[in-house]
């Protein structure tokens, strides 16, 4: 096992994809984190709970970024090798595909975890040096870059198992950059307009953002902690188990 988990790590290190598709959030990082900590520290003689506010959306912002591009890796690192047919001669060198897959998984939520903290680290310096005596580091702000972490890794394991589902990384990586920003609103929108919007706070973007903000308290309109993660976590085994499934019934060639 752990010689494909190293083998798995050289296959993405020799490539340019997992770092170009970092740059995006970290740039990110860095504009939300000073903006709206400069924000925070503006309002400061205003109103002290708009203010901190303002910093959390900044934190916010930067951990949004982080997790869609963490799918995107996610979708490109496990469907990239159906592309390449990369993955026939790895499963005929293999006792089995789990091992494959298992080490493949693991090696993408190490990758997702990376974005996380990288982000996080960016996000919380901007807003130390920008934010004044608004910004101090507090447990609900621990708790929201935990949960943070545990967010984007899973929406990498989410990004690879439809990348193992459609073994395809274009069709993996469109379905998230619709459905993450954009199609899971329209589909709440639809939820509400039948009768059924209680399904809307459980839907994979919406338990990811109760996740996050769960550390500053219940917040109306979102799911509950620890409700939310057990939801977030339930989506993840999902996607990566569907993935995982298809490719092992799936003729490689």
């Amino acid at each position: 096992m752990t010689a494909l988990v190293t083998a798995e790590l050289r296959k993405v290190l020799t490539l340019r994809f997992w770092w170009a598709l970092a740059l995006a959030p970290l740039v990110v990082a860095v504009f939300a984190g000073s903006i709206y900590a400069a924000l925070a520290d503006g309002l400061d003689p205003l109103d002290t709970e708009l203010s901190t506010g303002a910093v959390s959306v900044g934190l916010v912002v930067a951990i949004a970024w982080a997790v869609l591009f963490a799918g995107i890796f996610g979708a490109v690192n496990a469907g990239t090798e159906f592309r390449h047919q990369t993955l026939t001669p790895t499963f005929l060198t293999t006792r089995g595909r789990d091992p494959v897959l298992a080490a493949k998984l693991a090696v993408t939520a190490l990758f997702g975890l990376g974005y996380a903290v990288a982000v996080e680290l960016v996000a919380v310096a901007c807003m130390v040096v920008f934010g004044g005596d608004r910004f101090s580091v507090t447990p609900a702000i621990l708790g929201m870059l935990a949960n943070g972490v545990l967010a984007t890794v899973a929406w990498s394991l989410i990004g690879a198992g439809l990348g193992l589902l459609f073994a395809s990384p274009t069709a993996a990586a469109i379905t998230l950059v619709a459905w993450y920003p954009v199609g899971e609103l329209i589909t709440i929108a639809i939820l509400s307009g039948i009768g059924a919007g209680s399904i809307g706070p459980w839907l994979p973007g919406a338990v990811t953002w109760s996740t996050v903000v769960s550390a500053a308290g219940e917040v109306d309109g979102f799911a509950p902690w620890p409700a939310a993660v057990i939801a977030l976590i339930a989506w993840t085994a999902v996607a990566a188990g569907l993935g995982w499934w298809a490719t092992r019934r799936r003729d490689v060639t």
